[in-house]
């Protein structure tokens, strides 16, 4: 027997795991994202809590589900592709960081990271010299990773760092 989650994912390979909120709450809904492709999946299904349900901007889904409790508020398993979840990282928590948006740079995901991590450099640099404690640093290591990743063409791997970077952006 399949849980709800496989069959909503249309038993694909699982793309990416994200904490898009901090909460100390058990999810009691689970909300799934479109389809990407007819006849495919769920993008991703979000595990919330009922404040979240209603508060999570940014994560607009096609439906909503009961959950089981047995997940943490703002668990998001990622199914799409490494460009969707890149996407996703831009449109979420990267552009509105940095400034640094993806469609200027026209899906040269190697050259937004780079310009993000100029952003973040001079962000930490600031921080430091105003004796700021600051997730920045952190970050800047994981995006390093990041862009080596997508200079190599290995953008799963880069979307991957860059979900553990929105886990540290959440204390900005």
């Amino acid at each position: 027997m399949s849980s709800i989650v496989q069959q909503l994912s249309g038993h694909r390979d699982l793309g990416g795991l994200r904490t898009v909120v901090e909460c100390p709450f058990k999810a009691t809904v689970l909300r799934i994202g479109p389809a990407q492709d007819a006849g495919t999946g769920a993008a991703w299904p979000a595990f919330l809590c009922p404040v979240h349900t209603v508060d999570l901007d940014g994560w607009p889904g096609a439906e909503d589900h009961p959950g089981t409790g047995a997940m943490p508020c703002g668990t998001v398993l990622d199914y799409r592709s490494p460009e969707g979840r890149l996407q996703s990282h831009a449109d979420l928590w990267l552009t509105p960081l940095t400034g640094v948006d993806p469609v200027a740079y026209g899906g040269a995901w190697s050259d937004v990271l780079d310009q993000a991590d100029r952003v973040l450099l001079a962000r930490a640099e600031a921080a430091e010299a105003a004796d700021e404690d600051s997730p920045l640093q952190n970050m800047l290591a994981l995006m390093g990773a990041a862009r080596r990743s997508a200079a190599e063409s290995d953008l799963g791997v880069a979307a991957t760092a860059l979900g553990y970077c929105e886990t540290l952006a959440q204390s900005l």
